[in-house]
């Protein structure tokens, strides 16, 4: 894969707003917040392809039309990996964000036959409206992958602005001394098809929309 010399990264506060006024306000009536009862412990997993997002809300929105049939399951299709760079924030519901980790860089199997946990936060026990993922980077290296006829060894999506802004609507309502999993869905099988043969490139707009989130 070809590695970027420069990665452009829009940064948002940790811990803004509403968000602060309650993490504040836990601290001062119970002391240590690990103990359970005003924070819970959030998970953020990466899949290249989950199970079909269809049964969960949060899955990714209709495809766009597309070069080529898409994959209908993860026993045919190309293979490969995909690598991806992000920065990712929990919504709450007065719309304070609160970031999980720093800079994510991952790399999972593009049909999704593995998924990684990329980082666990405390995070105040309180209602979740959305999550915010910034990519700074979407790479893939995939074998069996041919459009109109020429086979594409390596995929890129190109981002304009060098960093893509994808949020998804999610209704968590986390209680205190739970868990929680958010996953990143990134469809890749079929947003592969609208990859340029003659570029290896994939317009951002096709990833974007197909991006999903699940949570469990």
């Amino acid at each position: 894969m070809t590695t970027k010399s420069a990665i452009h990264t829009r940064r948002f506060p940790r811990l803004t707003g509403a968000l602060a006024v309650l993490a504040i306000s836990a601290i001062s009536g119970c002391g240590n917040l690990t103990a359970g009862g005003f924070t819970a412990e959030a998970t953020v997993i990466v899949s290249g392809d989950a199970a079909s997002p269809a049964a969960s809300p949060q899955g990714p929105l209709v495809a766009p039309a597309l070069v080529g049939p898409a994959p209908t399951s993860h026993d045919v299709g190309p293979e490969g990996e995909v690598e991806v760079e992000f920065l990712a924030y929990l919504i709450t519901e007065s719309g304070a964000a609160l970031q999980l980790g720093e800079e994510i860089r991952v790399r999972v199997d593009l049909r999704g036959e593995n998924e990684m946990d990329v980082v666990s936060e405390i995070v105040p026990a309180t209602r979740y409206t959305g999550l915010r993922i910034v990519f700074t980077d979407i790479e893939v290296e995939v074998n069996g992958l041919v459009v109109d006829g020429v086979p594409v060894p390596e995929v890129r999506v190109e981002l304009e602005d060098l960093s893509l802004l994808v949020e998804r609507p999610i209704d968590l309502d986390v209680r205190g001394g739970s868990k929680v999993e958010l996953v990143v869905d990134l469809n890749t099988p079929t947003w592969l098809q609208a990859v340029d043969p003659l570029t290896g490139m994939v317009d951002e707009s096709v990833f974007g929309d197909l991006v999903g989130v699940i949570t469990r």
